[in-house]
């Protein structure tokens, strides 16, 4: 686990979170806090980059969560995004 494919899932289930705030009328700014869930919690400092790469420097508040399974067996994250719009 860790490495490309945690990244990759991060990105994409951020994109789907922009997605998801735009469909609603707003932007990522919007965002106020980021909970990312991973089956391996000694990843969390590589999904920094793949943060600051959708949000800059300043990101919403996070709080990662180490669970022990997601819905799926090939899911290495989930992530739940709360917006203010």
């Amino acid at each position: 686990m860790g490495g490309v494919p945690l990244l990759q899932a991060q990105a994409q289930a951020q994109a789907q979170a922009q997605a998801q705030v735009e469909a609603g009328g707003g932007t990522l700014a919007d965002i106020v806090k980021i909970t990312p869930f991973l089956t391996d919690i000694r990843y969390r400092e590589e999904l920094v980059p793949i943060r600051e790469e959708f949000f800059g420097r300043k990101t919403p508040a996070v709080t990662q969560v180490a669970v022990s399974a997601l819905g799926r067996p090939e899911w290495l994250i989930e992530v739940e995004a709360s917006a203010v719009l």
